[in-house]
């Protein structure tokens, strides 16, 4: 493991005391986990952690023996605040008294894996030093979300002026909390145009279970047109009949003079 957990458990019971201590540990209330893992990078005491450093060290509290045997014992469950939030119930206390299953060790002799025969290359230290310099000079930004969507979701209304809906996208969860004006503007493409297709657009907000929100998303619908028939080859014209042969011309007839001996008037007085 990279890092050490047992300072950021330190740090949790620091900036949590009544929510984490490592000594005498109390159940934590179902979903503190998410709760917390949305504080990573945000809240002041928790600012230069990450959400898998905090997932770890939460896996770690919780898997302590001491915190079993406080599951054991039963009673109330508590926040961050330290406020009772719900109840350890018999099932729970029974799953913390079976001890923990851990993995067997492999056999001493195990068949060598066969070596692939194209290898993905070893990432170079060049590369990495080069990763680090680009991270260092890394400007900021802003990361906005795109969800398409085709089918009109079921929607809730949640205020006067708004509706609330999920999209499931990529293995996430997306909450989506529209204005009237929007929602509207999508129903209306449902119902007169089977093709269309809806951008919706924001910046990642807070998570939820099993993603996060978008924040002051913005609508955009579309219309897929359907791409014209191919249209067929013109059918080629006949050609033009031939215009017939020029016959000859009849040889002129013989005229009835031929052959006689022409008549002469000189000498004649």
């Amino acid at each position: 493991m990279p890092y050490a957990i047992n300072p950021i458990l330190d740090q949790l019971g620091q900036a949590f005391p009544a929510g984490f201590s490592r000594t005498v540990p109390q159940p934590l209330k179902i979903g503190l986990g998410e709760e917390l893992l949305a504080l990573a990078g945000v809240h002041p005491a928790l600012a230069d952690l990450s959400r898998t450093q905090l997932r770890r060290a939460l896996k770690v509290y919780t898997g302590a023996l001491a915190y079993r045997k406080a599951l054991v014992n039963g009673g109330p469950r508590y926040d961050l605040a330290g406020q009772p939030a719900g109840e350890v119930t018999p099932e729970q206390q029974a799953a913390a008294r079976r001890p923990r299953v851990r993995p067997s060790p492999a056999p001493a002799e195990t068949p060598a894996s066969p070596r692939p025969r194209h290898p993905p290359p070893a990432p170079r230290r060049d590369e990495q030093a080069l990763l680090k310099a680009v991270i260092a000079m890394a400007v900021p930004g802003q990361l906005e979300v795109t969800l398409k969507i085709n089918p009109l979701p079921q929607a809730k209304p949640i205020t006067a002026q708004t509706v609330l809906f999920a999209v499931q996208a990529e293995g996430q969860t997306v909450v989506v909390e529209l204005k009237n004006k929007m929602w509207n503007s999508l129903k209306t493409a449902a119902e007169t145009d089977p093709q269309w297709v809806a951008a919706i657009t924001g910046p990642m907000g807070e998570a939820v279970e099993g993603g996060f929100r978008l924040v002051n998303p913005a609508v955009q619908v579309f219309e897929r047109k359907p791409k014209p028939e191919t249209m067929a080859p013109p059918v080629p014209e006949p050609p033009a009949p031939e215009p017939p042969a020029a016959q000859p011309a009849p040889a002129p007839e013989p005229s009835p003079l031929a052959g006689r001996p022409r008549l002469s008037l000189k000498g004649r007085t």
